[in-house]
């Protein structure tokens, strides 16, 4: 009979095991707002700026810009968003760039959120500041090639037209 007590414990012990398993969140890819949020606050922490520009490249790492102190620091961040790979040197910053972050009441990461939410689906493979009908807004390019506008001025969703 103790010979059958092992095997009767692993047995009993699998559900709990496969149940959770089933719990854990499955790893994020590139391109989620979670990797992409990480990207920005990784760089602006680097850099000591506010990000204006991102770029997902080819092997799935972040080309993110940041300004700071009037200069554009250009840094390449891992696919994860957790490291900092890169640094380039600090170049002078766009004078339009600089005017619409200076105005700038929403971040990045807020516009990325905030798209994400409106979007619901796919990954982000580019943010940037454009204009929309004049006025600035964080420009949030999706893998399916869909784009949501962010205001920069208070982050809501600004209507393009198609």
């Amino acid at each position: 009979m103790a010979s059958l007590r092992l095997p009767l414990a692993l047995l009993a012990a699998a559900p709990l095991a496969l149940g959770l398993t089933s719990c854990a969140s499955p790893p994020a890819s590139s391109g989620t707002s979670e990797t992409v949020v990480s990207a920005v606050v990784r760089a602006e922490s680097d850099a000591g700026g506010r990000a204006f520009d991102l770029d997902r490249d080819d092997d799935g790492t972040w080309e993110v810009h940041v300004a700071a102190n009037g200069r554009d620091t250009d840094l390449r961040i891992s696919a994860d968003g957790g490291q900092v790979l890169s640094r380039g040197d600090a170049d002078a910053l766009d004078a339009e760039d600089r005017a619409a972050l200076e105005k700038a009441g929403t971040t990045m990461a807020d516009a990325v959120r905030t798209a994400v939410a409106a979007h619901g689906v796919g990954g982000v493979e580019e943010v940037d500041i454009e204009r929309a009908g004049g006025v600035p807004v964080w420009q949030v390019a999706f893998d399916d090639g869909a784009q949501i506008a962010i205001s920069l001025s208070d982050g809501s969703v600004v209507p393009t037209a198609d």
